[in-house]
């Protein structure tokens, strides 16, 4: 497998991860509008790794979309 193709992979597995990650920050969003106090706190928790993750995941994007990680690659 060429370059352009691992990356091209890794990618949109990022991608997926990201829309999976959007999906569960819009889940606890909407939770943590009628959650208790000891519940938000959870939620809110849960919101900040998720919103980790995918920040993570925008930096490997972004890495990814230049020759930085190629090495990790080859």
């Amino acid at each position: 497998m060429m370059l352009a193709e691992k990356k091209a992979v890794v990618v949109q597995f990022l991608a997926k991860c990201n829309d999976y990650a959007d999906a569960k920050l819009a889940e606890y969003r909407e939770r943590l509008a009628g959650a208790s106090a000891r519940d938000a706190l959870a939620i809110q928790d849960k919101i900040g790794h998720w919103t980790a993750y995918r920040t993570f995941n925008e930096h490997t994007l972004s890495e990814l979309a230049t020759e930085q990680l190629d090495d990790w690659l080859r």
